[in-house]
């Protein structure tokens, strides 16, 4: 079998003609087009497209998706954040091949803060379901119930629910530091959780588009509800009752089956691209709920067995396959399992679904608490004996009701330092004569030194310096430090109180400002390092001996924060950072939180 993530080359004649030696048998059907579906180029071709020929049609028509009809169904091709090209499946239906662009595009291009784009297939609010809007407080109370059950010790007496397009984003809005979790939950009860760290629009807007994607209607059911519905209201005669619900339009079973099958192969073909070379059979098994799943991968050659991780876009993927099944009448399955040959394609895959009759194995069944957000988000007439079971073991967590915490009093700081006044309050920072108002911040730090003397005689002293800068581009307030001269003493009360202060009300901000100009295609520099759409680069050397180096953020390594500075790694690149910045530098503080968002915004994947 083929890799299906292959890279392109651009090499190739791209004239819009019929091009090689020709298929006498078949004929290949070309069209260029964008995530909405308009057609930008269109050729026939009687040889079968490959990444690079596809990759080059695309790229001269300015269009990021190329699709190909041949007698099996179709191929679809796709652009990455990067230019690089990838085949998505060779033989989907139309309505998986209209999903894959839409899932891809989820990952790679959409949503891309600062470009608002109200005519993208996942504009918009997501469909709320049958069951419409989740309830605030039927959203603290899954949150509340998954900290408990978890045993993450978070408390939840102080968290909030706000509302967004799509669900609720439940916080503690005491919590910046990136030391608690935030929770987002869908209108179906899926939750996710999230580094206080991000910016809440970016969190809000990442999984709304995510929710709007996993619950979207199909294309064609949602256009006949339309028409039906404007049909409905043309025709209906004064005083008549209304047409029945779109719940009483459901599709034909048949159809409803068709569309969850269609993306079992495009799974299949993408977990064989997960594969080691001469992989020659593979099995998979999905555990899912709504809100939690388990992946198992395994790829075989001879006795071999290599486990492989599958990746949280994949993942993604085979969300929406679930969410399309539970339209059926059987519901969502709990298992999915694959079995597939290399020789074969996965057009000879054994795919089947795991409705629950029986008691999952150990190794995949999750705690009780996600199996009760699942039948909260599908309801199922009868619940099968060894869940219930498993459901009475692992009761609901008892918690207080969610109260929304007081606004902490003004002023925040108003203290002597240095002989002048320092005083802080919701809107600004002032110190002696210097005034500042939160708003006009644009960089924050405040690193922390700290000196051990040993003496040959005497006992070691010990001193720790914390400092603390904000200001306007070029500008500081001030020059804050606060000391300590204990091994181990607390950080000073003011200090803490403005560290806090900015975390709360600045960072989000910034971070948010620094990830919208990257992700829409500028740069951005913090300290010496530079970050766009590429990745992190930085000069190293002085002189003639200067030199760029760069690292792409496919190949960044979970960031490390440690001695005073923030340290970027190479994947499998060895235990010497590539790159460091000091935390004492202007908005280094925002790196372990903003290099997490730009590689998975780029990359498709979380770091790992």
């Amino acid at each position: 079998m083929a890799r299906h993530d292959q890279d392109g080359q651009d090499g190739q004649d791209d004239r819009d003609e019929p091009y090689g030696r020709g298929d006498p048998y078949g004929r290949y059907d070309v069209m260029a087009l964008d995530v909405t579906g308009t057609v930008h180029g269109h050729r026939s071709d009687r040889e079968r497209p490959d990444v690079a020929a596809m990759g080059a049609f695309g790229d001269r028509h300015g269009a990021g998706y190329v699709q190909v009809d041949h007698e099996d169904g179709q191929m679809v091709f796709a652009r990455d954040g990067g230019g690089r090209w990838h085949l998505l499946s060779d033989h989907a239906d139309r309505h998986a091949s209209g999903e894959l662009v839409l899932w891809f595009d989820l990952l790679h291009h959409y949503p891309a803060p600062g470009r608002d784009d109200p005519g993208h297939p996942l504009a918009g609010e997501p469909d709320p379901g049958g069951r419409g809007e989740l309830e605030r407080t039927e959203a603290l109370r899954l949150v509340a119930e998954r900290i408990a059950a978890t045993g993450a010790g978070q408390p939840v007496d102080a968290l909030v629910a706000e509302r967004f397009p799509g669900g609720w984003h439940v916080h503690d809005p005491a919590r910046t530091d990136g030391r608690g979790s935030a929770f987002l939950v869908g209108d179906l009860g899926r939750i996710r959780e999230a580094a206080t760290s991000l910016p809440p629009a970016v969190l809000r807007e990442r999984f709304r588009a995510e929710e709007a994607f996993l619950r979207r209607t199909p294309e064609r059911e949602a256009l006949r509800d339309e028409e039906a519905d404007l049909w409905e209201a043309a025709t209906r005669p004064p005083g008549a009752p209304p047409a029945p619900s779109r719940a009483a339009r459901r599709p034909a079973e048949t159809t409803l089956i068709k569309q969850a099958a269609g993306l079992l192969d495009p799974i299949v073909q993408q977990l064989a691209g997960l594969g080691p070379k001469g992989w020659e059979s593979l099995t998979a098994v999905f555990s899912c709920t709504v809100g939690a799943e388990t992946a198992r991968l395994a790829f075989r050659r001879g006795r071999r067995e290599t486990v492989v991780r599958v990746p949280e876009k994949l993942l993604v993927l085979v969300r929406r396959q679930r969410h399309l099944a539970a339209r059926t009448a059987e519901g969502p399955w709990y298992r999915l399992l694959v079995e597939a040959d290399a020789e074969l394609g996965s057009g000879g895959a054994l795919v089947d679904y795991d409705l629950g009759e029986e008691p999952l194995p150990d190794e995949d069944l999750l705690a009780a608490v996600h199996y009760r957000e699942d039948l909260f988000a599908y309801p199922r007439p009868a619940v099968p004996a060894w869940l219930t079971r498993h459901l009475a073991a692992e009761p609901p967590v008892s918690v207080p009701s969610p109260v929304p915490v007081l606004e902490a009093p003004a002023p925040v700081v108003d203290v002597k330092h240095a002989w002048k006044r320092l005083y802080a309050d919701g809107g600004r920072i002032a110190y002696g004569e210097e005034s500042i108002a939160l708003a006009d911040v644009e960089w924050v730090c405040y690193p922390v030194s700290r000196t051990v003397t040993r003496r040959f005689l005497g006992p070691s002293s010990y001193t720790t310096t914390y400092g603390f800068g904000v200001g306007p581009a070029g500008r500081a307030l001030g020059d804050l430090r606060f000391t300590t001269f204990r091994k181990n003493a607390e950080p000073p009360r003011e200090w803490t109180a403005l560290v806090d202060l900015v975390r709360r009300e600045v960072e989000p901000r910034l971070l948010e400002r620094h990830f919208e100009v990257v992700a829409a295609g500028g740069a951005v520099s913090i300290g010496a390092l530079r970050l766009d759409r590429e990745g992190a680069s930085a000069k190293t050397g002085s002189g003639r001996k200067t030199t760029e180096r760069e690292l792409p953020w496919g190949e960044l390594a979970p960031v490390r924060v440690a001695d005073g500075f923030v340290s970027l790694y190479r994947a499998g690149g060895g235990p010497e950072p590539v790159f460091q910045v000091p935390l004492g530098r202007g908005n280094a503080v925002l790196l372990p939180a903003l290099l997490p968002a730009l590689a998975r915004l780029f990359t498709g994947r979380p770091l790992d």
